[in-house]
């Protein structure tokens, strides 16, 4: 009894635990800030609007991997195993991400009328563009940098300042603009996005220094950061394609109430994503010596992940009688996108776990040609599923994908182990053989 309260002390009293827990607490935080947030802008908006907003924002999500090309997970891979290069490639991907972003602002201005209806506002695009695009991208390197450099509090922190800006920006949209303006609703996120992002930049440059913007000596590495950005379009292929093809191919109406519905699941993946923020770097430490000592690592985390995944599932199916007593009646239908995704947290969490081992262990390639081709999959059952079953089939098109990326993302990570153990085998027999 002793070893195993002796065993707990010790694993409760470790960095992963503790850097899990800050990271667990400003999503726990930010749970109830995004839910106070979703409720009042869904409400305000109405489904139509709601669904208008959510197509846009979901399709200028699609660029945000390529803003910078994988330059925070360069910055991140990098600044992990070097501290001492932080400042040169934090101001390489600052760089990087800036020009990306003025370049592919007006490009993105000028298919909105091709995909988009043509009473669509250039004004709410753009907002929502300097929103995600900018701000968006400026915190996520912001957050990397805390992570890279093991400041896991003050990466909580700075989440939590984000969930609050865009909170903030509810309220006014309440107290303000009651009637549901949109296009008055796209400046306000703008600005809840724009700020709290300058705030962490800042916190940055005073806790690590100004970055160094010196190319010649740290290269932005686009052909690496290539990779990194086809496997996380793909990520948001699969997470935001469908609410866009629902504006299009059905109606905002259904995009709303299945955009609705999925901010439930979001609350979900909150916690997902704050314990894989914490073990990401990790699994980046461990794979540097090979893919064995990142699957020990990965083995560690499936049963919490299989725990995790099941409560989730608990929890959707309890809440989904009562989205139409939140969000208003217009809504009722966003219960049945809760009950058909009911187990897509729990395949999210193997599925993550599968695809970091691969990148930690330098697979990252074969990690995206999977992402890649599950997202293709999930667009072409859109396409097949949406006009014929609206929100439903979009539902079945992510079901269908994200079942494929764990199947296939396990099999790779135990061939992949299986060749490198194949390997160490012909090196030791070949030692062997020389020593005699």
């Amino acid at each position: 009894m002793k070893k195993i309260i002796s065993k707990l002390k010790g694993i409760l009293s470790g960095s992963l635990v503790k850097d899990s827990m800050w990271m667990l607490s400003a999503q726990a935080l930010g749970i109830f800030i995004q839910g106070a947030y979703f409720v009042i802008v869904a409400r305000v908006l109405g489904a139509e609007a709601y669904g208008i907003f959510i197509g846009i924002a979901a399709f200028v999500k699609l660029l945000f991997p390529f803003v910078g090309l994988g330059s925070a997970d360069i910055f991140i891979k990098y600044v992990s195993r070097d501290p001492k290069v932080f400042r040169g490639y934090w101001g390489t991907a600052l760089l990087t991400s800036l020009t990306f972003t003025a370049a592919l602002v007006p490009i993105m201005l000028g298919l909105v009328k091709v995909i988009f209806a043509p009473s669509t506002s250039l004004l709410l695009v753009l907002f929502i563009l300097l929103a995600d695009l900018l701000g968006g991208k400026v915190f996520d390197l912001a957050a990397t940098a805390f992570v890279a450099c093991d400041r896991y509090k003050v990466a909580a922190q700075s989440k939590v300042l984000y969930g609050v800006g865009k909170l903030l920006a509810a309220i006014a949209l309440l107290v303000l603009f009651e009637d549901g303006n949109i296009v008055a609703w796209g400046g306000l996120y703008c600005l809840g996005s724009i700020i709290p992002a300058t705030v962490s930049l800042l916190t940055v440059n005073k806790l690590f220094g100004r970055p160094i913007f010196n190319l010649k000596k740290y290269p932005p590495k686009f052909a690496e950061g290539f990779f990194f950005a086809i496997a996380q379009s793909a990520e948001t292929v699969n997470g935001q394609i469908d609410r866009t093809m629902l504006v299009s191919l059905a109606s905002a109406d259904a995009a709303g109430i299945y955009a609705a519905g999925y901010r439930f699941i979001d609350v979900g993946y909150i916690i997902i994503i704050a314990v894989m923020s914490a073990t990401y770097t990790r699994f980046l430490r461990y794979g540097a010596s090979g893919i064995k000592a990142g699957l020990q690592f990965a083995f560690k985390l499936v049963p919490v992940a299989v725990g995790y995944g099941v409560i989730a599932a608990i929890a959707l199916l309890t809440l989904s009688p009562f989205t139409s007593n939140i969000l208003g009646p217009e809504y009722a239908q966003s219960a049945g996108v809760l009950i058909w995704l009911a187990p897509i947290h729990l395949i999210a969490t193997l599925q993550f776990i599968a695809a970091d081992t691969l990148t930690g262990a330098g697979f990252h390639r074969a990690r995206s040609v999977l992402q890649v081709t599950a997202a293709f999959i999930n667009f072409g059952a859109n396409l097949y599923l949406i006009p014929r079953y609206s929100w439903q089939g979009a539902a079945w098109a992510t079901l269908t994908s994200e079942l494929f990326k764990l199947v296939t993302l396990w099999l790779v990570v135990f061939f992949c182990y299986r060749q490198s153990k194949e390997q160490e085998q012909v090196i030791q027999t070949k030692t062997a053989s020389d020593s005699d």
